[in-house]
């Protein structure tokens, strides 16, 4: 039986009714509407930081493919893909990540159809405090001025990214994965800063919007967001991080049928689409990877 996916925090749902014609191997939606197609659901999972891109871009999909719904389940990449690997592909579609090793595990667990995985978006690395902050904080290089900030841990690819880039500026030494400190290190590291440990981007960048911390690390992305109510103190070029990649796949849905399947393609081609590129070029991703 189909099971709808319930949305993580932050998350909103996204749906409405579309209709998938894509072949397999498709560049590109054909963008034609035929009302005879059977009505079916397309499943996403998508990084929290994605979920405002979608919430023009469903709609647009919409216009011309009326007989499938998309329903989309948003949250940290990390979470997403382990309730993949614990469904083990069961009633997920296509999964659209924040950071490259997620999707790179489940394509290791057999868990995304081959040759389906694009290398997307890229995003960058801000530091950001509330328009009325009146923090100390100027840059990379006195963090440790704040009181506290919103960071998120590991396991999040932005919380990742924030590690990586402590790293680079010294505050912390390289290892071999950055991603396993842990937030009293950090704060240990930034002499003493208290970290609100958040559970993906779109909590941190609200929490430094509506006051409860000084300064946080987001994407640019998010920012888009909150831009009435966030500054942007420090934005990496990829300097401290490495290239910030979002890659999209269908993942290998035993329970989909034909109809489904179809749909899932058409989707994921339409993602690729110059119509989309602009919505998400909109929402300050960086479209293609180098």
């Amino acid at each position: 039986m189909k099971r709808a996916i319930s949305l993580l925090a932050c998350g909103a749902l996204l749906s409405g009714l579309l209709m998938g014609c894509g072949p397999s191997g498709a560049p590109a939606s054909t963008g034609e509407s035929d009302d005879q197609e059977a009505k079916t659901t397309v499943y996403i999972s998508i990084a929290a930081s994605l979920v405002s891109s979608f919430e023009e871009i469903i709609p647009l999909y919409n216009e011309t493919h009326p007989n499938v719904t998309i329903s989309v389940n948003s949250g940290s990449s990390g979470k997403l893909m382990q309730e993949i690997q614990e469904a083990d592909g069961h009633g997920i579609d296509i999964f659209f990540s924040a950071g490259k090793s997620q999707v790179t595990t489940l394509e290791e667990d057999g868990l995304v159809v081959e040759g389906t995985t694009q290398d997307l978006l890229q995003n960058q690395l801000c530091l950001v405090t509330g328009k009325d902050s009146g923090t100390a904080v100027t840059g990379w290089d006195n963090i440790g001025d704040a009181a506290n900030m919103a960071l998120c841990d590991g396991s999040v690819p932005v919380g990742k990214y924030s590690r990586e880039a402590f790293v680079s500026l010294g505050y912390l030494p390289d290892t071999d994965d950055n991603s396993a400190y842990t937030s009293p290190e950090i704060s240990e590291a930034l002499g003493g800063i208290e970290i609100n440990e958040c559970a993906d981007v779109s909590v941190a960048a609200q929490a430094v919007a509506e006051g409860s911390n000084e300064i946080g690390t987001i994407y640019y992305s998010d920012y888009y967001d909150f831009q009435d109510d966030l500054n942007i103190i420090a934005q990496d070029d990829g300097t401290l991080t490495g290239p910030i990649v979002y890659p999209v796949c269908q993942i290998v849905n035993p329970e989909a049928d034909e109809a489904e399947l179809a749909a899932a393609e058409d989707f994921l081609a339409f993602l690729q689409t110059e119509e989309v590129a602009a919505i998400f070029e909109s929402h300050c991703f960086i479209v293609g990877v180098e």
